[in-house]
Formats: C-alpha cells, sequence, structure tokens
C-alpha cells in the first residue's frame, strides 16, 4: 500500500461532516486492495474485520473534519507531502491516525491472529457522533482504541462539554422609536450576573457569542442570543449549574438540538458532548501501558467519540500527532509518526488480545 499518497489523497478530499462519501471511497479502496472485506454501514461508516475468532479489538477514528479556511494561511496546499511530513486539515484530526491502523492492520496480517481486529472509520464526528452512535449499538468488542491524535500517549478520557443557548425577548421596534423594552439591556445585567456566579469545582464556563433577531442596526432585536460554552469533569451536575443559570434573569435558558442524518440513519442529538473517564487502574488500560512502556495515562483538553462507544466497551485513546495543531492552519503530521504509531497500534491490539 502506498500509504503517503493515500493520505495525501484523503486530505485533499474534502469531508466535512455529511460529505465524507469521497474519504470513505479511497478507505473501501485501500481495505479491499489489502484483500479484507469492506463495507459501508447504514450510516456511511467505514468498517473492515481481519481474523474471525474473539476477543474483537477494533480500531475507531472519524472521517469527518472542520474547514480547512483560507488557503492562503497554509504553508502548502491540502495534502502536500514536505518537510517529512504531510500538511492539510485532517492530517492528524484524524486522517492521519487512520492510515496508521491501516498499516497495523497489513502488519497483523503477517503474524498469528489470536483475535480479530475491526476498523470503524465513523462520520459526523465533529458534530455530535451520529456515526459512533450507530455503530455502537451493534458492536460488542473487548475494546475500542480511538485513534484521536494524543502524540503518542495513551489517553484514558476527556471533559465534557455543553452548548447553553440564553435566550432574552425583547419588542421589535425602529432605532429612532424605541422604547425600553431592548433585550439588550437583559443581557447587560444577565452577564454582570454571570461573571460573580460562583462554580462547583469541575466547572468552566465561557460565553464566547451573542446574536441578535432580526440582526438590523436600525431596529431593537426581538431576540437576543447569548452562547455559552461550558466544560465539565464528569462528577460536575450540569443540571444545577442550568437550575442557577436560568435564576440570574429574565431569559429561557436550554441545551439546544439539532437533527443529523447520514444514509440511512436520522438522529436529533443535542449539543451536549459527554465527558468520559477511564478508571486508572482498568486492567485493559495497565495491559495497554505496560505494552507501550508508559507510566501513566493522559487526558484530551478535547472531546470525543468515547463516550458513545464506551457505552458498549472500554476505550483506550492514541494517536499520532501534536493534537495541537488540530482545526488550525499549521496542521501536518510527520511521515515517521505515523509509522511508529502503526507498530504501537499492533502492540496494542496484541496486549489486549493476551490480557483477554
Amino acid at each position: 500500500m502506498d500509504w503517503i499518497r493515500l493520505l495525501s489523497r484523503l486530505i485533499q478530499a474534502e469531508s466535512l461532516p455529511g460529505q465524507e462519501g469521497e474519504a470513505a471511497a479511497l478507505l473501501l479502496e485501500a481495505l479491499k486492495g489489502m484483500g479484507l472485506t469492506a463495507t459501508l454501514d447504514e450510516a456511511g461508516n467505514v468498517e473492515a474485520l481481519l481474523g474471525e475468532k474473539e476477543p474483537e479489538v477494533v480500531l475507531a477514528g472519524h472521517l469527518d473534519v472542520v474547514p480547512a479556511g483560507d488557503p492562503a494561511h497554509w504553508p502548502y496546499p491540502q495534502g502536500t507531502v514536505a518537510e517529512e511530513a504531510v500538511f492539510g486539515r485532517g492530517a492528524v484530526d484524524m486522517k492521519g491516525p487512520l492510515v496508521a491502523m491501516l498499516l497495523a492492520l497489513e502488519a497483523l496480517a503477517q503474524r498469528p491472529l489470536k483475535g480479530r481486529v475491526r476498523f470503524l472509520a465513523t462520520v459526523q464526528e465533529e458534530v455530535g457522533g451520529l456515526g459512533s452512535r450507530h455503530a455502537a449499538e451493534r458492536l460488542s468488542p473487548l475494546a475500542f482504541i480511538l485513534g484521536e491524535p494524543s502524540g503518542r500517549r495513551l489517553m484514558r478520557g476527556h471533559r465534557g462539554r455543553a452548548e447553553v443557548w440564553v435566550d432574552f425577548e425583547g419588542e421589535e421596534a425602529h432605532a429612532a422609536l424605541s422604547g425600553p423594552e431592548n433585550p439588550l439591556f437583559g443581557l447587560g445585567e444577565y452577564l454582570l450576573a454571570l461573571k460573580e456566579l460562583p462554580l462547583s469545582p469541575g466547572l468552566k464556563l465561557t460565553p464566547t457569542r451573542v446574536d441578535t433577531y432580526p440582526g438590523a442596526r436600525n431596529q431593537t432585536p426581538g431576540v437576543v442570543r447569548l452562547y455559552l460554552d461550558v466544560r465539565y469533569e464528569p462528577e460536575a451536575n450540569l443540571e444545577a449549574l442550568l437550575e442557577r443559570l436560568k435564576a440570574l434573569g429574565d431569559a429561557s435558558v436550554y441545551i439546544p438540538e439539532e437533527e443529523r442524518a447520514s444514509g440511512e440513519v436520522r438522529l436529533v442529538i443535542p449539543a451536549l458532548w459527554p465527558p468520559y473517564r477511564l478508571p486508572e487502574d482498568h486492567p485493559l488500560l495497565l495491559a495497554a501501558l505496560k505494552a507501550l512502556g508508559q507510566e501513566g495515562a493522559g487526558l484530551w483538553p478535547f472531546t470525543t467519540d468515547a463516550p458513545y462507544l464506551g457505552t458498549k466497551a472500554p476505550v483506550l485513546g492514541y494517536g499520532p500527532g501534536d493534537p495541537s495543531l488540530a482545526h488550525t492552519p499549521r496542521e501536518h503530521i510527520p511521515l515517521a509518526e505515523v509509522e511508529r504509531a502503526a507498530q504501537d497500534y499492533v502492540r496494542l491490539v496484541e496486549a489486549l488480545w493476551n490480557a483477554a
């Protein structure tokens, strides 16, 4: 397999959420070229299976990316191989890790198999995890290895995130004829109260944006919407926080929902990305740490598909690439990093089989 060319083509195949088809086709072609039976499920997730007997370990990642943005901000065109690395959106988040998993499958196919390994590349991770939510309904493996970038350090979870909307209602009026019913005043009072709100341990709350509707600059708005970004640890009480936010002022406070669709699957997904924590003393985590020669597992600073996959089996996080490059115009992954990660995926899969 010419994996460098494959990674370059995957990056050039812009795969925004809901538009993963071209990238999926490239993976299907590569997997079939390796002699594996590869399929798309009802949601458009790519799957392939190596081996037959249990226990099963799933190498999991996602196909979609965030927009690349202005090409002028990038040092090279998308998918360029330069400086012993591949540059472009998705290099670390997470097409580079997906290709490392394919290399691991190639290596495992040449060794005695003590179990089976499933490759899973999901859709719409960046917008709520439709693909992983659907796949988790029918999979029951020993463990998932989730390839989000981690600098090749084992990860055991992350904080949760919620997007909270706070709506202030007013009366639409011409600015020249307006009265006191301007919801922007309510917003100002609310923000001052919010600034003084003490937060429980494990909670971080940040106002990030304000929109007005209809949005004219010579009109008082009928609705002012404040957006709050909430990060929370597993032990935090999110419902109690929402009640406190509702008590701060005369506003509607809620977590919005959005209907998402892919293939034959349609889900209503709230703007809520749960936390995930694998216990530090979990036996599979300890086996994985020993296989990699690492002292302890870390925590990702961002959310992942782990909470949805983790409803069925433990999730171990491990991926090549610097996670601080994700979603930036500096995103790239060294070629050597992909190759080393592939070797580590082989070690992890075999260690989990042996620990079963």
